[in-house]
C-alpha cells in the first residue's frame, strides 16, 4: 500500500519548450566488415560538430540507436548523461531510418525539425540560415543544408506550378560547394549530367536578400513540424529502402510545401571514413544565433495534385523552363 504522499506533488514546475529539434537516427553493428571500420569516429565526428554549431538555448537533440553495436551505446549514453542530448531512444532491433525518423517527427513539440544521417559534418551558421530560409518563404517546408541544383524536380511538382514566373536560372552555387558532396560520394560528376550540366546552371528563388536552390536532399534537411501532423497516418513497410518517397516526400509535395537547399554548403556529407583534409578549425569561431519566431501561414494548396504533376511535365518537355 501507499505510505505517505509523493513529494513530487508538492512542486510546480513549468515545462520548457524549444524551437528546433536535430533528429539524428544511427546504425552501426558490430561488424568486421571495413565499411564500418571508421564509422564510429565518423558518428562522433557528426555530434561534436553538432554541438559546436546549434543554439544550445532553443534547441534540443534527439538520438535513434537502430541496435547499434556496444561501443556506439556508450557513446551516446555518455551524450546523454552530460545532458548534451535530451532524449535517446534504443530500438532492439534495426528498424530502418524512416520508421524512426517518423515515430520521433510526429511526437516532436519544436516548430522546426532537423532530421539528419549520422555522417554530417554540420558547419558554422547552419541554423541561422536555414532559419532566415522559413521566414522569408512561408510555403518552403524542407531546406537543404547543401546545395542539391539537380533534385530541382524531385518531388517539387508545387514550387514550380506556383511559382512558375518567379523562379529564375543561371549559376550562382560555387563549383567548390558541390564538389563537397562529389568528393563525399565518390563520384565526381555527379552535377553534370548528358541532359543538364548543374554546375552551371541552377533554379532558384529570392526574396529580399535570401536565395534559395529549388531542389533538397535526404542527408541533412530541416522540415517545419507542423507537416508531420498533416501527412497520411502510413506504417513504412521495409528497413532497406525505407521509402522517403512514399512517406515524406510525394505526401509533402501534395500538401503544397516546397524543397529547397542553401546556396552554400552549411554540412559536409562524411560518408563512413574520416576525410584528413577536412578542417575542424571552421567549428571554432562564431555562431550567429537567431532567436526569431517564424510567422505562421499555410500554404494555399487548392490545385489538385495531378494537375501541378501535368504542368511541369509539360513545360519540361517544351523547354519552357
Amino acid at each position: 500500500m501507499r505510505v505517505g504522499q509523493n513529494p513530487e506533488k508538492k512542486e510546480s514546475r513549468k515545462l520548457v519548450y524549444k524551437k528546433h529539434r536535430i533528429i539524428i537516427p544511427v546504425f552501426i553493428p558490430k561488424s568486421e566488415d571495413d565499411y564500418y571500420k571508421e564509422s564510429l569516429d565518423v558518428f562522433k565526428f557528426c555530434i561534436e560538430s553538432l554541438i559546436r554549431t546549434i543554439d544550445t538555448d532553443n534547441t534540443a537533440i534527439t538520438i535513434l540507436n537502430n541496435n547499434s553495436n556496444y561501443d556506439v551505446q556508450c557513446l551516446i549514453e555518455s551524450y546523454f548523461d552530460k545532458k548534451i542530448i535530451d532524449k535517446y531512444v534504443k530500438y532492439a532491433e534495426n528498424k530502418g531510418k524512416v520508421y524512426a525518423v517518423l515515430q520521433e517527427a510526429r511526437a516532436s513539440y519544436e516548430d522546426f525539425l532537423t532530421i539528419a544521417d549520422a555522417d554530417v559534418f554540420f558547419l558554422n551558421n547552419w541554423q541561422s540560415k536555414v532559419q532566415d530560409v522559413f521566414e522569408k518563404f512561408k510555403e518552403v517546408g524542407v531546406v537543404g543544408l547543401t546545395p542539391d541544383p539537380n533534385m530541382a524536380f524531385y518531388c517539387n511538382n508545387s514550387i514550380f506550378y506556383s511559382e512558375y514566373f518567379k523562379i529564375k536560372k543561371g549559376k550562382i552555387v560555387a563549383d567548390t560547394d558541390l564538389e563537397l558532396f562529389e568528393n563525399s560520394i565518390g563520384n565526381a560528376n555527379l552535377f553534370v549530367t548528358l541532359k543538364t550540366n548543374w554546375k552551371e546552371k541552377q533554379y532558384y528563388l529570392e526574396k529580399e536578400d535570401v536565395r534559395v536552390i529549388v531542389g533538397a536532399n535526404h542527408f541533412a534537411s530541416t522540415y517545419r513540424k507542423k507537416i508531420f501532423k498533416k501527412l497520411p497516418f502510413q506504417k513504412p513497410i521495409y528497413v532497406f529502402p525505407g521509402g522517403e518517397l512514399d512517406f515524406l516526400d510525394i505526401p509533402i509535395d501534395k500538401l503544397g510545401y516546397y524543397r529547397v537547399s542553401l546556396p552554400k554548403a552549411f554540412a559536409y556529407h562524411m560518408g563512413n571514413t574520416i576525410d584528413q583534409n577536412l578542417d575542424l578549425s571552421i567549428l571554432k569561431n562564431d555562431r550567429l544565433i537567431s532567436k526569431r519566431n517564424s510567422e505562421k501561414r499555410n500554404p494555399i494548396n487548392v490545385i489538385p495534385y495531378f494537375l501541378k504533376g501535368y504542368f511541369v511535365r509539360l513545360i519540361r518537355k517544351c523547354s519552357l523552363i
